[in-house]
C-alpha cells in the first residue's frame, strides 16, 4: 500500500513540475495577457497525459513481473 503512494506522490510533483514553468511563463511584467496564457490548459493536459502513461507502464511491469514470478520458465 505505500508504494501507491510513493506513485501517487511523484505522479502530483511530476505535474507540478510541469505547470510551475507554464504558469510563470504565461506572466508578463507589463501587466498584459502572457503569451502563454492561453495555451497552459495545453500543457497541463500534456502532463497529464505523460502522468498517466508512466502510471500505465508501470502497472504493465508490475504485472508483467508477477507472472514471470508464478511461470517461471
Amino acid at each position: 500500500m505505500a508504494s501507491r503512494s510513493v506513485v501517487f506522490r511523484s505522479c502530483a510533483a511530476f505535474l507540478f513540475t510541469l505547470a510551475v514553468p507554464a504558469v510563470a511563463l504565461a506572466q508578463t511584467t507589463g501587466g498584459g495577457r502572457g503569451a502563454l496564457r492561453p495555451y497552459v490548459h495545453i500543457f497541463l493536459a500534456y502532463g497529464a497525459v505523460w502522468i498517466l502513461i508512466l502510471v500505465w507502464v508501470w502497472l504493465i511491469a508490475r504485472g508483467l513481473k508477477r507472472v514471470t514470478a508464478r511461470h517461471p520458465d
